[in-house]
Parts: structure tokens; sequence; C-alpha cells
């Protein structure tokens, strides 16, 4: 174990060619303990927590000058020497042994920019920054999705430079590999100036025209009574007047200006129809002072403005109340304060999806309509003895077809909603990357009890891994144990069987759930039925784009399984090896040694194993054996296994006017809980 003083800024180059390091004086001095064996990851994740650098945007570069006698003889331009391998920190650590050395962390901006290759004069780090985007999130945040998107990622690239050697120890997530770009555009607010919010009334001559649509004359028909009510009420917006009903009956209708004495009249009644009315008399003229009509004008209710924004304006994805008072100013002079276009955007909602208490009532028929359209989709609601909702579960076919070709990994996540009821999204997901075993089951969660008691239950021999972040932050906040995360870390990211027992996956964290749990984020609020058929539409996005992304392959293997070839194929080719029979070889990389086994297909750096790809010291074998590197790559990564996994669409629901009988499914309570009792139950994530 060794001490080495720390401290944070940027490298300057002088004029005359020296190297300087400006310190930031404001980060302060830190001192690093450097324990024999160290690796860089380590080092980079103590100089991430140290200095709280963003490691999902900015990249830690650790360096250190040259001790003065070392330097002697060394050209003045040389320039600071850089950490970037687990051999150069176990350089700084024997360095720091005998000279005093002063680390000088910096960062800048990750460079997502892709290359063909990396160039080994460069190359740099270790299993912290290679092809790991399991420890990113598809968005910034992990539990909040901003609007809507949920997987920006295109394929795998590395973050930053290689480790010449030791190439197998980066960290892959194969389910970023053969991602579709752009599949789901991040939703754009609509601007304040966009051409629609001035409504969809235009004349032959292209100009805006409020008084179409506004129209009554005798003998004109209604389908019913509040149709024709909402005539009324748009002649009254469009005017600028305001009229009450006179008379109204289940056969007749008088509606008549709201100043005492004015003429304006509208009477209509039943005819041949049992609820259709028939205008039989219309007085358009107002004969009342404009002064009157002003002043007994009356504001119209947020729920109508909500409906008339959605029939003139027919957009609400990206609406917020301050588009509704532009365009209720902008086609009928209406002012609206912020509190009406507010109320009257969830009314909109409303007027749309429908209201929360709507949802538990259609619930059981959207189900029974989805099974219909989606044969062999598995559904269940649970009521209690009063009707009241209690769980809901859907599994559409699709999907299960889909899992037999995913890895035997299953990755959970909560999320609670935001409507009037409340309630938590459980989300269930797999990984792309099949092995054709079914058991052990892995089941990747927090550690929400609820979630233990239900795999004790319904899985009692699968195994449960917990969410390396959520232990983390665990381990930090309640514990306090920050020193200790290397080895935490170290028990997380080992491929080796020797130490930990069971075969192991790369699979870490439970963002995947969590991730399709942001992208929901938007209709967390809605009324279930919405809130189930936007997931859906989400699903049979996210399939369509892969299929089609699958058929376009040109190679075997899916675009980010080629490309981790090739870079490791590129380091093979600096590696010696040494054959010991027909399938046994012995190869050196850098200062190790490593026994490949192609008929077991196993590596004793474990990566070939885990991964089911073939890691660098494995393509180096391969390649002295003569043998195809691509018939070791495990089916899972073929492009038809791609295809496979996605290849049965999810249909929308048949048609609402199918005949579906009714079940009873009323909300669940919504009672105040008890003092002392408010927390009680935990909360996921």
């Amino acid at each position: 174990m060794v001490y080495v003083a720390a401290v944070y800024g940027k490298w300057e180059r002088r004029e005359q060619g020296t190297w300087f390091f400006v310190v930031d004086d404001d980060k302060g001095g830190r001192l690093f303990s450097l324990r024999d064996g160290c690796t860089h990851g380590e080092l980079v994740e103590m100089a991430n927590d140290e200095y709280g650098v963003d490691s999902n945007s900015e990249l830690i570069e650790v360096s250190y000058p040259l001790p003065a006698d070392i330097i002697q003889g060394v050209p003045i331009d040389s320039p600071p020497t850089f950490v970037t391998t687990d051999r150069q920190v176990q350089v700084l650590v024997e360095l720091s042994r005998l000279h005093v050395i002063r680390l000088s962390v910096s960062s800048k901006r990750m460079n997502t920019a892709k290359s063909d290759l990396p160039d080994g004069d460069n190359v740099g780090s270790d299993s912290e920054w290679g092809l790991s985007t399991d420890d990113e999130d598809w968005d910034a945040q992990a539990n909040e999705y901003d609007d809507a998107d949920d997987e920006p990622v295109d394929e795998p690239r590395p973050t930053t430079d290689w480790t010449n050697g030791e190439i197998d120890e980066a960290e892959a997530d194969y389910s970023e590999y053969g991602r579709v770009p752009d599949e789901d555009v991040r939703e754009k607010k609509v601007p304040l100036d966009d051409i629609r919010l001035k409504g969809r009334c235009y004349n032959e001559g292209g100009h805006f025209d409020k008084y179409r649509d506004a129209v009554i004359k005798v003998g004109q028909r209604f389908a019913s009574k509040d149709e024709l009510l909402n005539m009324c009420r748009l002649m009254a917006v469009v005017h600028r007047f305001s009229f009450r009903v006179f008379k109204s009956s289940p056969a007749l209708f008088v509606a008549t200006c709201n100043v005492n004495g004015c003429a304006w009249r509208v009477r209509a009644s039943l005819k041949n129809e049992a609820i259709a009315f028939f205008v039989t008399k219309y007085v358009s003229t107002h004969t009342c002072y404009v002064a009157d009509r002003v002043a007994n004008r009356k504001s119209c209710t947020p729920k109508y403005i909500g409906a008339l924004f959605i029939e003139r304006v027919g957009i609400i994805e990206g609406i917020v109340p301050e588009h509704i008072v532009i365009s209720m100013k902008v086609m009928f002079g209406l002012k609206l304060n912020y509190t009406t276009a507010y109320r009257s955007l969830r009314a909109a909602h409303e007027y749309v999806r429908g209201t929360p208490e709507d949802g538990y009532a259609n619930l059981a028929s959207y189900l029974h309509r989805t099974k219909e359209a989606n044969p062999g989709t598995i559904t269940d609601l649970v009521r209690d003895k009063l009707d009241r909702f209690k769980y809901c579960f859907i599994s559409f076919r699709a999907c299960m077809v889909g899992f037999q070709y995913c890895r035997r990994v299953v990755i959970v996540d909560g999320t609670h909603l935001t409507g009037k009821y409340g309630g938590t999204l459980l989300v269930a997901a797999g990984q792309m990357g099949c092995f054709t075993q079914d058991f052990p089951l892995v089941i990747v969660s927090d550690r929400h009890p609820a979630i233990a008691n239900a795999i004790e239950t319904v899985f009692p021999w699968a195994t449960r891994g917990i969410c390396y972040y959520h232990m983390q932050n665990n381990i930090i906040g309640t514990y306090h144990a920050k020193d200790i995360m290397y080895m935490v870390k170290g028990a997380a990211y080992a491929h080796n069987l020797d130490t930990y027992n069971w075969e192991r996956f790369n699979i870490k964290t439970s963002n995947i759930a969590e991730s399709i749990n942001s992208a929901v984020k938007k209709a967390k609020g809605y009324p279930l039925p919405s809130l189930l058929e936007f997931i859906r539409e989400k699903l049979s996005h996210w399939f369509m784009k892969r299929r089609e992304n699958a058929l376009t392959l040109t190679t075997l293997h899916s675009k980010g399984v080629e490309y981790l070839l090739a870079v490791r194929e590129h380091y093979a080719g600096f590696m010696d090896v040494e054959r010991i029979d027909d399938w046994q070889f012995s190869v050196k990389s850098g200062a190790g040694l490593y026994n490949v086994d192609l008929e077991l297909r196993t590596c004793s750096c474990g990566v070939f194993e885990v991964e089911k790809i073939p890691c660098s010291h494995a393509i180096a074998a391969i390649n002295d054996a003569r043998l195809l590197v691509s018939s070791y790559v495990s089916p899972a990564y073929n492009k038809n296994t791609v295809h496979a996994t996605y290849a049965h669409p999810l249909y929308p629901s048949a048609s609402n006017f199918s005949f579906v009988k009714k079940e009873p499914c009323r909300p669940r309570s919504l009672h105040r809980p008890l003092a002392g009792k408010r927390n009680q139950g935990g909360k996921l994530g």
C-alpha cells in the first residue's frame, strides 16, 4: 500500500514546449491509497468519487510528471506520463515507493464518435472504460424519463481507448448490439408558433375562418341534444355572447340570449327519430346592445375549452397550457389565465383518453380485445369481493415467443404510477442473447422485499441477483463504506469461475427494466387501458424496427458483434500462441498467460464463457489453428436469431364495437393512511 497526493486541473503547454499542470484550487487536493495489484479501473473510480466527475459524460485522465532524477536527459517537450492500463498503475505504485509522486487528475468530454479500429499506439484503459454500456442508462436519468424516449444508443463503441492485451476484460452489454438508430425520436414539444394551433378551419382561399362549422339553420339535424347544445356553445364563443337554456325536456330544447328581451333564439324538437333533434325555429339576429352582451358574457368552462381544443386543433401530444392560451386567443379571441389553461389541458386529456374511473370500468374489455387481436396473449385481472381493482397482469404472445431467444436472466423493476389512484407498474425484461437451457433462472432486481417474496413463491428454484447500482448506493449511503467499493465492484465485474461460483452473466444492473419504466414516464398518469395501449404501441415500434434492422444485415452476426470481433482480432495479432494439443493452447498477452480450450470453448480469463463470444486470446488460438472465428460465436448473436426474437408483431386492440361482456371493476380505495403508517410497505426502486 502506498499513499499518493493528487490534485485536479488541466495540462497546458508553454511557449518553450514544456508542460505545466494548472491546479484547480476550488477542487482542492486528495490523498489516494493504492494497494498492490490496484487496477486502472479502481484508480479511475477513486478519482471519480473524490472529485465528483460525471462518468457518463466526462472521461477521467490520470497522469503525473516524471521525477527530476528520471527526467534528466529526456527532451523538455516530452509530455506527462498518463496512467492508462493496469501495468501503468503498477509502475506508478513501484515508482511511488522510491520517489515523491503527485498525481494530476483531469477530465475531458467523452468522445462518442466511433472509429474503425483503435490505434495500437494510443491504447489505454481497462474494463472500467471498455465496451461497457451496461453501466449506463439509456437516458441521463434512470428513474425519470423525460417525455419519451428510450434508446438513444445505436451500437456499442469504446468510450475511450483500449488496453493492449487486456481487451477481454472490457465489459460489453450485448443488448446494445444491432440497436437501431433513432428508433425512438425523443418527443418534441409543439412550437408555440405551430400553424396547427390556429385550428383546422380554413376557407377556399387558405385563410382561417372561425365561422366555419359554427352554423345553425332551420331544418338542421343534430344526432342528440348534447350535440345541439355544443353547437350553441360554439356559436356563443365565435360570436361572443352568452345564452341560457330556456326549456329542456326529452322532446324539446329552447335556448335564448342571456340578455333579457333579445330576439336571438333556437328551438329544436324530436320528429320521427328517437333521440335526434331538428331545428324548427332559429333567429340569428341579436336585438340587444353590444355593451349588454359583453356585460352578460360568461367564461367558458375548462371542460368545454378542452373539448373545443381537441375538436379544432386535434393534437394532444407535446401540448402544454401555454399552447391552449395561444390557440384560444388566435381562434376565438379568448383570454385565458394559466390555471384555466391547465385545467383545460387536463380536460382535453380526459376527452381523448377518458377519466381514471372510465379506465377501471373499461379495463376488462380492453384486456379481452387485446387477447382477441393477439391470440396467445395472457392477461389476468384480479379484484376483491367488492369488485375493486387489485392487480392486472399482461404478457403479449410476441414477447413470450421472443423470450425463448433471450438469456435466462429476468430483470425486474417497478415504478410508481402518477394517476389519481396511484399504483405501481412492475416490468420484467429480458436481454437478447439466448442460451438454450431452461434452468437455472436468474432474476435481477433491487432489494425490495415484495419482489423477493414473489420470487420465492413463483420461482423457488430461481437465483436472485441484486442490482449493482442499488447495492452500491446502499453501501455508500447507509453504511458509509465507500472505501470498500472497489471490492464490491471487483466481485460484480469478475469473470473467473475459480473465484466465484455458478455461471456468470454480464448483467449487473436493472437498467434494462428501469429504462423501460422511463420510456413510459409520460403515460404513468394515463387511465389503465391507455397506459397498457401506450406500452403495446411502444413495444410494437421496437419490434418492427429490430425486425427491419435484422433483415438489412449483410453480415452473419449483428453489427456490434462484428465490430467487437474486429477489435479483438486486432489485438490477437500481438499475442504469442503455444499449441499444447489439438484443442488446448497457451496464449501470452503482455505479462499475462492464458489457457484456451477450443473444444470446451473456455479461456482462463473467463470472458469466453460469460459472453459466448471468443475473447482475443481465443481468437489468437483459433487463428493459429486455422479455424473460423465465426464458428465459435454463439448462435444467439446470429442475425437469424435476432430476427426470430422480434419476428412476431403486436397488433392493436380489436374494434371497440366488438361485443364484450361488461365486467365490473371499480377503482381502488383512496383512504388516507393512518398516522405512522404512511411509509409502510417501502418504496420500489
